[in-house]
Order: structure tokens, then C-alpha cells, then sequence
């Protein structure tokens, strides 16, 4: 498998992640028509061991844990680096929060919040990108009062962009050993509250950084994709060893607890297996712009509308329908109008296909020279 071609490298990433976010308005269809995902695919294929959802989300971690590593080594200022990550996550995510009081609020049954400290408490939650409580809303719908269970994976996201800055910083992200140290550690917790061991709670640590389950859940996976791109990223990729972690992925079907080691390792590996190989380059939905990010934070709304309007008896395959195009829609309205105004060019240009010609030949040398490597 050679080394990827100039130009494409965002456009797998955007296919894929368009990919992961309908996925996840797939999950959550069984959820929010029948409060439970047992009857989801996923779920039966690994015998109740993951959700669409949850595999989805952990793709996503894996992915960005991969494409930050690599925007950070390219230019590892904290000053532009934040810069970066604040206008990819806070733009589109402040639209939606003001699109969820103004809109979605009022058709599910609620109302607009009154008083200063009201307006003060919804502005503080939306810059710590923590989800919006506007009880009682969709009090019909089997999720009642959930306005957009979706949001919770956006902080522990941001935090995480803030870990590997402080690695960066430190130059700690450079010693590959600690760094699978760290992800051993990392997967050993999350191991440990799988089984149920609660230790390390903090209800203020919960509040500042978010579930402690749920990071323990998607950590690894960033780290995983963190540690890919430091050790050479797409020159690591070697059909047989892609084989091997499908062999691995199947196999944790029968084996209690066992996604918890291979998700993280064997399932990172495959992923970016899948989205370095030449099959998705043809396709590149990234050439129209990146709408996953904005999909993934409508569709949960969308859906919990939908469900209101046509109750429970909607089967889970009919909310989907109707709610994928829909969040889809969304999707490509927040890059259009918010996220691309937000990115630098050249990011808007990555995320379309075209690279900057310094920048194309920085990575053409970089490819040229892996390449004998990369073939297998």
C-alpha cells in the first residue's frame, strides 16, 4: 500500500467523518423511539457490546487524535494552535446553541429563558461547550428533557486538543515510549470502570472536564491516533497487519471486555488503514466541504423533533430517513455559512482537495521518501 496521494489525505478523513456522524443519527434512532439500542446492528453483531454510536464517536477521537498530532507538528505555536482549534469548535458550535434557544426550544415545548442570570447561565455554558438544560421540553418524547444528547463529546474534544498542546509544550510528545505508557495506563481505566471500579471520581473534575467514563471511554482512541502520526503516520500501513486487526476486531465479538484493548489499537490501526488505501480517494466528499461536524451537532434536535411531532411509534428506520437528510442539510448550511469563514485557507483548501503548493511540495517530499517503506 504506497503512501497517499497529494491532495486527497483531508478528503478520506471528511468522507469518513461524514460517514461516522450519519452513523450515529443511525444509532440514535433505536434510542430515541425505543429508549434502547439492543436492537441496533452493531449491538447484535458484537453481542451488546458497542453501539454504532459509541464506534462512531471513538472513530471520530481517533481521527482527530491523528489530524491535530499533525497540525501541531506543523506549527507548534500555542498561539496559533489555539487559534486553530477555537475557530474549528467554538463558531458553529455557539450558532447551534443560539439556533437551539431561538428555534428548537420553543417548537419542543419550551421556553425562552427569562432574567439576566438566565441569559448569564447559558452563555457560560456554551463557551465551556457543555450541553444547554432548557427542562421541561420534549416531555412526550421517551428521551424527555434532552434536548441534544450529542454535545457531551465536543468538551472532552477540546480538552483533549488541550492535552496534546501541554505534550507539545513539554516536549513530551516526542518520547514514544511514555506515550504508549500513557495509552496503556489510559485503557487500564477505562478497563477498570468497565468492570466497575469507580475510583478517581471528582464531582468538580466532572464538572470542569466532563463525565469521567465517558473520557475514559473515548481517550484512548485519541491517543491512539495521536501515537499513529508520531510514529510516522500512513508509513506504518501494511495490508497484512490491517488484516490482522480486523482478525482481532471479530474475534473481541466473543470476548467480554475485550473492545476495550483492540478498539483503541487494532481499531485505529484499521481505520487509518481504511482511510489512507486508494478506495475512498475516488470519492472525497471533502471537495464540497466539511459537514460532519455541523451534522453531528443538529441531528440529535432533528431527531428529537421529529420523534415528537410523529411519536413513538415511528419505527427507527423511518426517523432516520427523515432525519438524516434533514441534519445533513444542516450540515452543509453551518460550513457554508459559519465553519469555512472561520479557517484559514489553506484549511478550506485542504478540506476541498487542493493543497497549497508549499505545502504539497513539503508533503510530496515527505511521501516520496516513504514511500519504499509504505509498499507492502
Amino acid at each position: 500500500m504506497s503512501a497517499p496521494g497529494i491532495g486527497t489525505r483531508l478528503g478520506s478523513f471528511d468522507t469518513l467523518r461524514l460517514t461516522f456522524a450519519v452513523l450515529v443519527i443511525v444509532s440514535h434512532s433505536f434510542a430515541l423511539v425505543r429508549d434502547s439500542a439492543n436492537r441496533e446492528p452493531l449491538v447484535f453483531l458484537t453481542h451488546g457490546q458497542i453501539t454504532l454510536g459509541n464506534a462512531s464517536v471513538l472513530a471520530f477521537f481517533a481521527i482527530s487524535g491523528y489530524l491535530i498530532s499533525k497540525s501541531w507538528s506543523r506549527c507548534p505555536s500555542p498561539v496559533d494552535y489555539l487559534h486553530r482549534r477555537a475557530a474549528r469548535i467554538y463558531p458553529a458550535f455557539i450558532v447551534a446553541a443560539l439556533v437551539s434557544l431561538v428555534v428548537i426550544v420553543p417548537l419542543a415545548g419550551g421556553s425562552l429563558p427569562h432574567g439576566f442570570r438566565a441569559y448569564a447561565d447559558f452563555g457560560i455554558q456554551t463557551l465551556t461547550l457543555q450541553n444547554i438544560p432548557h427542562a421541561p421540553i420534549f416531555t412526550t418524547n421517551v428521551r424527555s428533557n434532552v434536548l441534544n444528547g450529542s454535545l457531551w463529546s465536543v468538551r472532552i474534544e477540546f480538552w483533549c486538543y488541550i492535552g496534546l498542546m501541554f505534550l507539545g509544550m513539554t516536549t513530551l510528545i516526542r518520547r514514544k515510549v511514555l506515550l504508549l505508557l500513557i495509552l496503556a495506563c489510559a485503557v487500564c481505566w477505562h478497563l477498570s470502570l468497565m468492570i466497575g471500579y469507580a475510583w478517581g471520581y471528582s464531582s468538580i473534575a466532572e464538572m470542569i472536564f466532563g463525565n469521567l467514563f465517558d473520557w475514559s471511554n473515548v481517550l484512548p482512541c485519541f491517543l491512539a491516533g495521536m501515537i499513529f502520526h508520531q510514529f510516522g503516520g500512513p508509513v506504518l500501513i501494511r495490508r497484512k497487519y490491517m488484516i490482522v486487526a480486523a482478525i482481532a476486531l471479530i474475534a473481541s465479538n466473543f470476548i467480554p471486555y475485550a473492545y476495550v484493548f483492540t478498539l483503541p489499537i487494532c481499531g485505529t490501526y484499521l481505520l487509518m488503514g481504511i482511510a489512507f488505501s486508494p478506495v475512498l480517494q475516488p470519492v472525497n466528499l471533502g471537495r464540497f466541504g466539511d459537514f460532519s461536524y455541523g451534522t453531528y451537532l443538529y441531528a440529535y434536535p432533528v431527531q428529537q423533533l421529529i420523534v415528537r411531532w410523529f411519536g413513538i411509534a415511528l419505527s427507527p428506520m423511518a426517523l432516520f430517513l427523515l432525519a438524516a437528510p434533514i441534519s445533513v442539510g444542516l450540515g452543509v448550511l453551518s460550513w457554508f455559512l459559519v465553519e469555512r469563514h472561520f479557517l484559514s485557507r489553506s484549511t478550506v483548501l485542504q478540506h476541498t482537495g487542493h493543497v497549497p503548493a508549499n505545502e504539497e511540495q513539503s508533503y510530496m517530499d515527505r511521501a516520496e521518501a516513504a514511500a519504499t517503506g509504505a509498499a507492502d
